[in-house]
């Protein structure tokens, strides 16, 4: 005997026209607990990459000034790169964390805070924008703005002590110095010259600085919406 539900039965189990008001709102409660723990989770995995930037940096500084020679000074350059594949791991993950916040702050505005003041939703079309997100997850924000809100909020203030403790340690170790000459030439690390390390860190601060600055200028001067906003969800692919 075959124990499979009957078309008719499916039917009415999803007959969502005469859903009643306390229904819906039990629906939508869960549906938000369920959006905020996703992101509650996706930001604690976002702190975490944070964490090992910081520990990591802290940890090799320790190991450079340790040294009164003042030959592990490369280890700072290369702590740098390390911690941008931290960043780039987190701007990663802070996209994932943008999709369930996004439709969490969409639920927010437009039922509690309705619900709440007993007016109108803000959107009036808030529903078909979270059920087309839902039958379609994308992100809602560009690699590279996520890359450049996490540079902003938390990996420039690591970048920037990393780059005065490299500076502090070519001019301090093994003795103190103010000739630029012989701090070049103390960058220098095996066969690669002073000058091309230098070089490099440099275009490597002016690339970090070039996208705090294009985000920065993009996501809240040129578009005008924080993260989050309802108006960054776009409509999915028509359904077949």
């Amino acid at each position: 005997m075959s124990t499979e539900p009957s078309p008719q039965s499916i039917q009415q189990r999803l007959d969502f026209d005469n859903l009643s008001r306390g229904e819906f709102i039990n629906a939508m409660v869960h549906l938000y607990r369920g959006e905020l723990g996703e992101a509650t989770a996706w930001r604690g995995r976002i702190d975490t990459t944070s964490h090992w930037a910081i520990i990591l940096s802290a940890t090799a500084l320790t190991f450079v000034f340790a040294d009164p020679a003042g030959g592990h000074h490369v280890v700072i350059p290369i702590i740098s790169v390390f911690c941008t594949f931290l960043l780039l791991m987190e701007a990663r993950r802070y996209q994932f964390f943008d999709i369930w916040r996004s439709r969490a702050r969409i639920i927010e505005m437009n039922f509690y805070r309705p619900l709440l003041e007993k007016t109108q939703p803000t959107h009036v079309d808030w529903a078909e924008r979270l059920s087309a997100d839902l039958a379609w997850p994308r992100f809602h924000m560009p690699w590279w703005e996520a890359a450049g809100r996490r540079l902003r909020r938390n990996y420039q203030g690591i970048y920037l002590i990393q780059l005065g403790s490299w500076l502090v340690a070519l001019m301090s170790h093994p003795t103190p110095t103010t000739s630029w000459a012989e701090i070049v030439a103390r960058a220098g690390v095996g066969p690669v010259p002073g000058a091309w390390l230098i070089a490099a860190m440099a275009v490597f601060y002016a690339g970090l600085a070039t996208l705090a600055g294009y985000s920065f200028w993009a996501s809240r001067i040129a578009k005008s919406l924080p993260a989050g906003h309802p108006d960054r969800m776009r409509s999915g692919p028509p359904r077949p």
